[in-house]
């Protein structure tokens, strides 16, 4: 099953079954070179399985929205953490954070 989330759900708990896929939609500002990215994830938990945006203008400075999936491969609890950043400024560069507590449970 496919849990959809926005950044309305920035710090919720959230309870899914190992298996599911959780879908992160987040206002994304990619011409300026703002992206969305794993800031840390349970790899023993969680995969990323997909990455993408959809931008209606390719001018710089446009909006748009990113969305990332993460499936969840085993039962346990983790968090979930992405960052809002520019990749080539490092830590400077990070603008937002989004967390999510996930339990999974076994199917």
């Amino acid at each position: 099953m496919a849990i959809s989330l926005t950044e309305r759900d920035d710090g919720r708990r959230i309870q899914v079954q190992v298996g599911d896929t959780i879908e992160i939609r987040l206002p994304e500002n990619a011409p300026a070179g703002y992206r969305w990215g794993v800031d840390s994830l349970d790899e023993r938990l969680f995969e990323l399985t997909g990455s993408s945006g959809d931008y209606p203008t390719a001018t710089t400075g446009s909006a748009g929205e990113a969305l990332l999936r993460v499936t969840v491969r085993a039962p346990g609890e983790g968090t979930l953490r992405l960052k809002y950043w520019r990749s080539w400024e490092g830590a400077a560069g990070v603008l937002k954070r989004f967390t999510l507590d996930v339990q999974a449970l076994p199917q």
